[in-house]
């Protein structure tokens, strides 16, 4: 797993930010830009799921915080359940649940392993159109992945491989204190993660596709 800076001012606050699949900085520091002011947070951003231990640096980087929260998106939803970490507060999903490859509650197999066996550039625009649908344009270039399809492809083969391995390890000593749906999710669909979500408090924005932060004011609307 990476993990990048994308505040890194001195806070007594850290927030963990878990990506979605395939996903780069780009989509942190477009956040960080574009949402309300968030003074005293430090922010750190995880992606790349090829493998699920957190940087040694990290580790010790979260020892000096006061507080540490997390927000989670698509597939960034699972991971984080099963990176080892301990004293989260406040943990919030966004448009993923914590069972990815799953008929009722998550991708469905068919749709999981189609999009790993046949992705490509091509296939990848496809995809896009569906995560942004509805979204402006004109700013699509500042959210998009600059990583190959290939590079992605092989970080959702690990995934694959990881989810049945992972699916009888003991639950984080944290649990998510809220999720939130987009009503106009293509990839998570929202009747599968309604399912997921039962015993957690939920929010549902009607106009929301799987991508997020045009219609959220950032992490911080998230933890609210």
């Amino acid at each position: 797993m990476n993990a990048d800076w994308i505040a890194h001012e001195g806070g007594r606050d850290l927030l963990l930010f878990f990506n979605g699949w395939g996903m780069d900085r780009g989509v942190a520091d477009y956040v960080r830009s574009a949402a309300s002011a968030w003074p005293d947070r430090d922010i750190v951003m995880l992606y790349d799921y090829r493998d699920l231990d957190l940087p040694d640096w990290l580790h010790a980087a979260m020892a000096g915080y006061r507080s540490i929260d997390l927000v989670a998106w698509s597939l960034g939803v699972w991971a984080a359940m099963h990176t080892g970490l301990q004293g989260i507060g406040r943990a919030v999903a966004i448009n993923g649940t914590p069972y990815p490859v799953d008929a009722e509650r998550g991708i469905s197999p068919e749709v999981f392993n189609g999009t790993l066996e046949n992705w490509s550039d091509m296939s990848r625009n496809r995809f896009e159109r569906r995560m942004f649908i509805g979204c402006p344009d004109d700013r699509l270039d500042a959210v998009r992945s600059a990583r190959s399809a290939a590079d992605q492809k092989e970080e959702l083969r690990s995934i694959a491989a990881a989810v049945p391995r992972m699916a009888g390890t003991s639950l984080p000593s944290w649990s998510f204190s809220r999720a939130v749906i987009g009503a106009r999710d293509l990839i998570f669909l929202p009747e599968n993660q309604r399912r997921a979500w039962l015993d957690v408090p939920v929010t549902e924005i009607p106009d929301m596709p799987h991508f997020p932060f045009f219609i959220m004011d950032g992490w911080q609307e998230a933890l609210q």
